[in-house]
């Protein structure tokens, strides 16, 4: 994603641009959120904020500083709503383009920011950040076992990689409504459990511009996932 603003063509600059919105807003709308912002007024600063970083070219300064992008964005974020004018032109230009769809986005955004009531504004901003790596991880693992045929698989195989809910299904219960040996289960689990810290590694490593902080990074999103 740090890439993002590197893009040569305009249709790939346009892509990339989606791609990082798609990810980085609902962290960023659920942290102005907090500081007292109406749903309108927030995403208008996001979407401005977004459109300043493409603008700016910003994002090379991420990559050259080494950084993490995930507090890169916050820190650039508070440097803009703690200026009066360039918040201004934020909500301003924020207000004539959308860089990506908001219904949808703001509804989960919201549902996400009353989840992180009890925690500070920074630490909530981690946690949506977090949700969003997750949940961009397991949309590209049903898109590949899609492609394969294998999508049906995921329902009844997520329980056992993911580690929500209390405790995963009994494992030859589940065997059984696949209809395979619970050996073959144990089998597709290891397997899947092996994509899935690939896939999920592969979205971290777009976030830092250090391929060193990549394990240091998936860390904390799963110490800021269990807290």
């Amino acid at each position: 994603m740090l890439q993002a603003g590197q893009a040569d063509s305009d249709e790939s600059a346009q892509k990339a641009l989606s791609t990082f919105s798609e990810a980085y807003w609902p962290p960023l709308y659920t942290f102005v959120r907090r500081r007292g912002y109406s749903p309108s007024d927030a995403q208008d600063m996001v979407q401005g904020f977004f459109q300043h970083l493409f603008e700016q070219n910003a994002l090379s300064k991420a990559e050259q500083e080494k950084g993490r992008l995930r507090t890169f964005l916050l820190s650039s974020l508070q440097n803009s709503m703690r200026d009066e004018h360039g918040r201004a032109q934020a909500l301003k230009r924020g207000g004539g383009q959308q860089v990506i769809s908001l219904d949808q986005r703001t509804a989960e955004a919201e549902a996400a920011m009353s989840a992180c009531m009890h925690l500070d504004d920074a630490t909530s901003y981690d946690l949506t950040w977090a949700s969003s790596i997750v949940k961009r991880a397991w949309q590209q693992m049903q898109k590949n076992l899609a492609a394969e045929g294998k999508a049906e698989w995921l329902s009844e195989l997520r329980p056992f990689v993911d580690g929500a809910g209390a405790a995963p299904p009994n494992q030859q219960e589940v065997a059984n409504r696949l209809g395979v040996p619970i050996a073959t289960l144990r089998t597709w689990l290891a397997r899947l459990r092996h994509r899935y810290r690939e896939i999920l590694r592969a979205e971290v490593a777009g976030t830092v511009s250090d391929p060193a902080s990549v394990d240091q990074e998936l860390r904390y999103l799963h110490q800021i996932l269990m807290a």
